[in-house]
């Protein structure tokens, strides 16, 4: 009894580095997987043109009643692919108040929409913001490390950074 005792907590102590592992690649593999999408030409970084092109795909799929705004419910409700990462960490409350902050940075005049106006002018701010060596494209890193988005939801899966 007392080995079958020791083999089960030594299981555990195994596994739950390994979860937290597989749950922080997952992460990682979905932000850099969202790189990819953005990096139409596959040239290991992204120009503005491409980032913007994306951002507006986005918006357009995040614009469910075409509007051209995009209202609170409809930020949320699009899929970042990073929820089930955040419900398996216990992160769901810290995952959507991150999307929150970001609705509220890009709802640049405060009206409680985003409009396509709004949304690109973030989108540049964001791009110049990440653009941390001034070169004017994107890397993968500097896009998982700098972008808005990825920032607000590394901090809120993640509040050991």
């Amino acid at each position: 009894m007392i080995r079958f005792a020791f083999a089960a907590t030594l299981c555990i102590a195994v596994a739950a580095p390994l979860a937290a592992a597989a749950q922080e690649n997952e992460g990682r593999r979905l932000a850099e997987l969202a790189f990819t999408s953005i990096d139409t030409a596959d040239r290991g970084y992204a120009d503005m043109g491409e980032f913007m092109n994306f951002g507006g795909d986005v918006f357009y799929s995040m614009d469910a009643d075409e509007n051209n705004a995009l209202s609170i419910d409809e930020f949320m409700a699009w899929d970042y692919g990073m929820l089930n990462v955040a419900e398996e960490r216990g992160r769901v409350e810290a995952y959507e108040t991150a999307l929150r902050v970001v609705f509220a940075f890009w709802d640049r005049d405060g009206d409680g929409a985003v409009s396509r106006t709004e949304h690109r002018q973030s989108l540049t701010f964001d791009f110049r913001r990440a653009d941390i060596n001034d070169d004017a494209v994107l890397t993968a890193g500097e896009f998982t490390s700098g972008f808005s988005v990825m920032v607000a939801l590394r901090a809120a899966l993640d509040p050991n950074l």
